[in-house]
């Protein structure tokens, strides 16, 4: 039924989804003595030396990524008579977000700290707060749809 616990998580996990490819800020590291920002966004990587930008690279994997996360969720809303497709549907939210969050990191670590004061981390930004949200509300829409699974076959069972 839609109005069950685990169709509002799925909600939860397309809206932060979403919130992270609408361009909100992934990480960012910014030097006040340099002059120079560096700012991780679902679909590029800006480096700016004062107004001016210095190089943008792109990162649109991670915002393409986001954007199938929430259609899946989506679309595993409107499946919960099927419920091992849900579950099936949630395991590759479950993986496509975590190999965003990777990339993320990759970015993060690999490319955006060595490009000014790599002793400097910088921040984390509500992107990827967004990302964490998401993986864990499908992770726990998971598990209430698996539990639905379950009290569903005892149920035959006692017929």
């Amino acid at each position: 039924m839609l109005q069950r616990i685990q169709t509002l998580l799925l909600l939860v996990v397309a809206v932060a989804m979403a919130a992270v490819t609408a361009s909100l800020p992934i990480w960012e590291k910014s030097s006040a003595t340099l002059n120079e920002k560096v700012r991780l966004t679902a679909f590029s990587l800006e480096h700016l030396k004062g107004d001016t930008i210095v190089s943008n690279d792109s990162t649109a994997v991670i915002g393409i990524l986001g954007i199938i996360v929430v259609c899946i969720a989506i679309f595993s809303i409107t499946q919960y008579k099927k419920r091992v497709l849900q579950m099936t549907l949630g395991l590759i939210n479950s993986v496509l977000i975590a190999i965003s969050l990777g990339i993320c990191f990759y970015q993060v670590f690999k490319v955006g700290v060595p490009m000014f004061e790599p002793e400097v981390q910088g921040n984390y930004g509500a992107g990827f707060a967004a990302a964490v949200v998401a993986m864990l509300a499908n992770m726990i829409a998971n598990r209430f749809i698996r539990r639905d699974e379950m009290l569903v076959k005892s149920s035959d069972r006692m017929r």
